[in-house]
């Protein structure tokens, strides 16, 4: 096998050289087998290797132009998968990343014996000469590969794997000298160098590009490449988390890879199964073992590798919620699956001798990190309160619907059993939506505060408005107070910095008195953006922007989208109006007038002063749900209002 490989990929590097440059290889003469555009010099490669394979054995030819091919006579012995120019766009612009990749193997016959097979439909089929080849490849996926090669047109060098026996490179500058590859050994996401499948990037990956979580990122343009300079560990990781990569753009170098020690998975750590078909697609995560489960952590679901043990908080105040989580128990019971129950819920299933539960299977949940996914059992308010007793941890949200509108749920109360079945089978998607933080800043004196030990405690001094903030961070040698990030500017004073918790829908500014208007002054990444007199102020998220945001102006935005919304409440000007700011925005609220109380979520969490200010970003958390209906979907609910 490797001598047919390597007379095909020499054929095709000679033939293709004279086309580089000629002004008729971009022409687009049809549309390939799997769909997409076709340009002149594909064609002329993937006909050289035709002409390659027909003189030295009897081959079934899979390829993105042409699709599937027999060539020479029955019995094909071969399967081949070919990309005949893997990187034509480097190639038709002499970019020297441009290669032929190749994976083949020897046709499993004998897999298929009559005394092996129930089939009727394949029985006979041990007799290569009576068999029907096509349907054993229809049953082979890219695992049944034996050998790959890649060949870089532009270098010369060429790289192979075969199973079993190791991945190796022939250098050109050495005289094809056979040198064994393996991967790198890098450790960390901060020193790594990964690839990147550039079309079509999703929202994750544009922001993986744009947070710089790892040493180097690189653009290649030719996927076969990639995955080799993985395997040789001159990348530590190629991805491509859309579902696009394609059979021919990775056969040859997955068997080069493996055999290398890679990791090849989809973006969620699922095996590569694909099946040889030009038709099929998958997203792609290759990297070194020890990075692999960091980049499946950032790009896909990885809470489908971890045990499932379910949370479980509901409503307490409705009869059918609390008959639905008994059965929800019971159920995850049968599945012999583990849960715990949040304490509220916890005492009135523990203590109700009427509830028909068997109290032993009632196990109060004492730490969230234990649990991997957690089911909340009612409307908004309630996935809002299991946002909040989540507290930042990476646990996924099964919302069902036992509300009124129910904005935030994503399953019906009937559709209960089969969420739950999703999850356990992993087959299910995740959707991340951002958090906003909230720093409450306030500048103090010295006189104000009294040490205690370690803490600063705020001194009444007759206003009780002082006493709701408890400082909780040691004191500097100078007497400066720490808090959150922040600490004093100087001997004379403090600031004074509370960490708000995180909002999943907004942080609301509001007065305490009815009909009062506050003053603020809005800022967004230090320039001030307008003096607003208004009710009260809203800083909602994405997930934020179809409740009390909507209900004041606001626009509806995705819940992908990265941004943040600014909504005055009733504004004193006409044309306040809100505003859209980039998610990495950092916006500062100044309170120029009145105190404001802080709703976070819907619940009060702090009291602003006059002079004090707001910090407001991106969360370093976010809030994970189990996907189930689709957002425009749900949007229906504003508009019937159920």
């Amino acid at each position: 096998m490797f001598d047919i490989a390597l007379n095909v990929v020499e054929s095709i590097e000679k033939g293709v050289k004279p086309l580089i440059g000629w002004e008729k290889s971009h022409e687009i003469v049809k549309i390939g087998a799997d769909g997409t555009p076709t340009k002149r010099i594909d064609v002329i490669a993937e006909n050289i290797a035709i002409n390659s394979i027909e003189k030295y054995c009897c081959a079934v030819l899979i390829s993105e132009e042409i699709g599937f091919k027999k060539i020479g006579e029955d019995p094909p012995k071969y399967l081949i998968v070919l990309d005949p120019i893997d990187g034509t766009y480097n190639a038709l612009n002499d970019l020297p990343i441009y290669s032929v990749s190749i994976g083949l193997c020897e046709i499993p016959y004998h897999k298929y014996k009559d005394n092996e097979c129930n089939n009727s439909s394949i029985k006979g089929k041990g007799d290569k000469s009576n068999s029907n080849y096509m349907e054993i490849i229809n049953r082979m996926t890219i695992n049944d590969l034996e050998l790959g090669m890649v060949k870089n047109i532009a270098t010369g060098d060429i790289y192979y794997g075969e199973v079993n026996k190791g991945a190796y490179i022939l250098e050109k500058r050495s005289n094809l000298e056979k040198i064994k590859i393996k991967t790198s050994d890098t450790k960390n996401l901060k020193d790594a160098s990964v690839g990147v499948f550039a079309y079509g990037l999703t929202t994750n990956t544009l922001d993986f590009i744009k947070d710089r979580k790892v040493r180097r990122i690189r653009i290649f343009g030719s996927a076969a490449l990639e995955m080799c300079y993985v395997a040789r560990g001159a990348l530590d990781a190629f991805i491509n988390v859309n579902k696009t990569t394609r059979l021919c753009d990775i056969a040859g170098g997955y068997v080069i890879l493996r055999e290398s020690g890679g990791i090849i998975t989809d973006r969620d750590g699922k095996p590569i199964n694909i099946k040889l078909n030009v038709h099929d697609r998958t997203s792609l995560i290759c990297s070194n073992a020890i990075l692999h489960k960091k980049f499946v952590g950032i790009f896909g679901n990885k809470w489908m590798l971890k045990p499932t043990k379910f949370g479980i908080i509901s409503r307490v105040d409705k009869e059918e919620a609390i008959n639905l989580a008994i059965d929800v128990i019971k159920y995850l019971k049968s599945k012999n699956i583990d849960c715990l129950l949040e304490l509220e819920l916890y005492n009135i299933l523990k203590n109700n001798k009427s509830l028909n539960i068997n109290k032993s299977d009632c196990k109060l949940m004492d730490n969230i990190e234990n649990i991997s996914h957690i089911l909340a059992i009612g409307g908004d308010g309630t996935v809002l309160r299991a946002s909040k007793l989540i507290n930042g941890n990476e646990i996924p949200i099964i919302p069902i619907n036992m509300g009124t509108v129910g904005f935030l749920t994503e399953f019906d109360r009937d559709e209960v059993f089969k969420a739950i079945d999703m999850v356990i089978m992993g087959n299910y998607e995740i959707e991340k939506r951002t958090n906003c933080s909230c720093v409450l800043k306030r500048k103090i004196k010295h006189d104000r505060c009294k040490e205690e030990g370690d803490n600063i405690i705020m001194n009444d001094r007759g206003d009780t408005n002082y006493c709701d903030y408890t400082h909780n961070y040691p004191l500097s040698s100078k007497h400066k107070g720490k808090g959150g990030e922040g600490e004093g500017n100087n001997n004379h004073g403090t600031y004074y910095q509370r960490i708000l918790p995180d909002a999943l829908n907004e942080v609301v500014l509001i007065t305490k008195s009815p009909a009062k208007m506050i003053h603020f002054e809005v800022y967004v990444n230090g320039e001030i953006v307008e003096r607003v007199r208004a009710d009260g102020l809203i800083i909602s998220t994405p997930t934020g922007s179809t409740a009390y945001s909507l209900s004041a102006g606001g626009p509806i935005l995705e819940p992908a989208v990265d941004a943040f919304i600014i909504v005055p409440i009733c504004p004193f000007k006409l044309f306040s109006r809100p505003i859209v700011v980039d998610g990495n925005s950092e916006i500062k609220i100044k309170i120029l007038k009145k105190s404001v109380l802080i709703v976070i979520d819907g619940n009060i969490e702090g009291l602003g002063k006059k002079g004090d200010e707001l910090i407001f970003r991106k969360s370093d958390s976010y809030t994970y749900f189990v996907k189930g209906k689709p957002f425009y979907g749900k949007l229906k609910k504003l508009v019937d209002g159920n």
